[in-house]
């Protein structure tokens, strides 16, 4: 063990430092999808490497300030996290997944929203629509197109078992 007590307090943040970034840069060998939302805003955090910064992100979003969604490749992952917490058998799996399901919920979206442009004549003024949509009917049924001939070769995300 080190004898840290010789340290001037300069050289022990120096020390601190170099510990918190080896600790922080360090790579276990799993990829980590970390979804954050927090107060309307919502981001993808692409530095997480390791099981400790992970756990460090989830505490600092755990429900108070926001909520993080973790997809990993790491089959044994054991953190506190009061977001989802998936096993994914890889990030193209994940991607495709994603994508799936982004389709799944704007087609029903896009129809909503010309339905309501089309009879925006039969609403109050004040609830109509105030823009024409950027995309029509046609482009619609060629998202459902897509989605019905979506490559379903995509392992989904499994839920973890919540180590909380």
């Amino acid at each position: 063990m080190i004898d840290l007590s010789k340290y001037t307090i300069e050289e022990l943040i120096g020390l601190k430092n170099e510990v918190s970034d080896l600790i922080y840069n360090y790579e276990d060998g799993y990829l980590y999808i970390c979804n954050v939302r927090s107060y309307g805003r919502n981001w993808r955090d692409r530095s997480i490497k390791n099981t400790h910064t992970l756990q460090e992100l989830c505490y600092q979003y755990n429900g108070d300030d926001g909520i993080v969604d973790v997809y990993s490749t790491n089959p044994n992952l054991e953190i506190q996290n009061y977001g989802d917490l998936m096993y994914i058998k890889s990030e193209e799996d994940y991607n495709k997944w994603r994508e799936y399901e982004d389709l799944k919920r704007i087609i029903p979206d896009y129809e909503k929203t010309l339905e309501e442009w089309e009879n925006r004549e039969n609403v109050p003024f004040n609830q109509r629509p105030f823009f024409k949509p950027g995309f029509d009917m046609d482009y619609v049924n060629e998202l459902k197109k897509e989605l019905e001939n979506f490559d379903m070769s995509f392992t989904p995300p499994k839920r973890f078992v919540n180590v909380e």
